[in-house]
């Protein structure tokens, strides 16, 4: 990729040679089309690069980022790396919306702004990208793509704050609230696919794993529909579903004759590990697996929960059986004192989230105690093909 580089230190203002050395740089549209390009919410589009005054907005204000001001150490960090090695034009500039004229806000690049019009630059001015609304939308509606981008911008190229997951919960919890209050006018709804969609195009191509992404989603969702929660089982002790308080609460502990496993769906093999090794120390104690489906994603979370279930118990049996033919020659043990014992619900809308899923091993099926809910796990479909679109 070409570059050029200003020396800020050299240099009393941006000029309109420096402007178009930018906007020839790169072709900004095909590079990234999420900013100038056809990938912009439907509401705004692109204006152009242009030579601004700093003093136009506010740089200390950082509407977008759920932390506000970047971090003096941070700021500290912008305005030495400009000062050795220049402000480069390759990178996306400044972003502003232009309201009116004279009334712009800024979308991204508080601390280039805010480092740039300060000491020792003391620059007048900056190359901004300028975006302005469409005809035929509402001032909700602007709005909301103005905050989209806000959070996308900074997904792209932030060198003072990367994009964190508290930007992302801000930025869709305050979309639905939108969508509420404009009676569907503007925002997003509460709905999965909705937010799936949102949390998708603010995150971007490069930040969060798909777990992470997931579990914002859930989160999000579990907000505005807390009679049709999505439990996303943790083991964090600052989680809001944390595993161990459940078995807790629900008396899953151990005892002197009953040692309980809590293990993840798709950890079979440490499971298996994990109750040999419990087992041999604990020679009188009854070892009990106690399986969680982590956080669900797909289309179907009844069916998810009931696949990942039924994928562990053919695998964790499996290896049960086959540790007992490589070493006794038979298929199951005579006695055995590892058992898959319980899970944890995850669905509010169909599970009662106070209590465990109990395994009956003769009819292979899970129960809920006095409740209408049971399910059995023979010939459930493989835990590959749960989430399939």
């Amino acid at each position: 990729m070409t570059d050029v580089v200003v020396n800020l230190l050299e240099t009393k203002e941006f000029t309109e040679e420096h402007r178009l050395q930018a906007e020839n740089l790169l072709d900004w549209q095909l590079i990234y089309p999420e900013i100038f390009g056809d990938k912009l919410p439907d509401a705004i589009e692109y204006v152009g690069l242009k030579i601004l005054p700093l003093n136009a907005v506010d740089w200390s204000v950082q509407k977008y980022r759920a932390g506000g001001r970047t971090r003096n150490s941070k700021l500290l960090d912008i305005k030495q790396n400009i000062e050795r090695n220049g402000y480069k034009l390759k990178y996306p500039a400044m972003a502003w919306f232009q309201w009116s004229p004279t009334d712009y806000e800024v979308i991204t690049g508080n601390s280039r702004g805010e480092v740039t019009s300060g000491t020792p630059f003391n620059m007048p001015n900056g190359i901004i990208a300028v975006f302005k609304a469409k005809e035929g939308y509402t001032k909700a509606q602007v709005q909301d793509a103005v905050e989209m981008c806000g959070i996308r911008f900074n997904s792209i190229h932030d060198p003072a704050e990367p994009l964190s997951k508290a930007d992302v919960y801000r930025n869709v919890v305050d979309a639905i609230q939108r969508y509420i209050d404009t009676d569907g006018e503007a925002g997003v709804p509460n709905t999965m696919d909705a937010i799936t969609e949102r949390v998708d195009w603010v995150c971007g191509e490069g930040v969060f794993q798909p777990h992470t992404r997931q579990t914002l989603i859930l989160q999000i969702y579990n907000n505005f529909n807390t009679h049709d929660i999505v439990v996303p089982w943790s083991t964090r002790k600052e989680a809001t579903f944390q595993i161990a308080q459940f078995m807790t609460d629900t008396k899953l502990v151990d005892t002197d004759t009953v040692k309980y496993i809590p293990i993840s769906h798709d950890r079979e093999t440490f499971g298996f590990y994990k109750a040999v090794q419990t087992a041999a120390q604990y020679p009188n104690a009854e070892i009990r697996m106690v399986v969680h489906t982590g956080t669900l994603s797909g289309f179907d979370f009844d069916k998810v929960f009931q696949n990942r279930l039924a994928t562990f118990v053919t695998r964790f049996n499996g290896m049960i059986m086959n540790a007992c033919i490589a070493f006794f020659g038979k298929t199951a043990p005579e006695f055995n004192r590892v058992k898959i014992y319980a899970a944890l619900p995850a669905l509010g809308r169909s599970h009662d989230l106070t209590k465990p899923f109990f395994f009956n091993a003769r009819t292979d099926t899970f129960y809920q105690k006095d409740e209408d809910n049971a399910f059995s796990v023979v010939d459930g479909d493989e835990e590959e093909y749960d989430e399939a679109a």
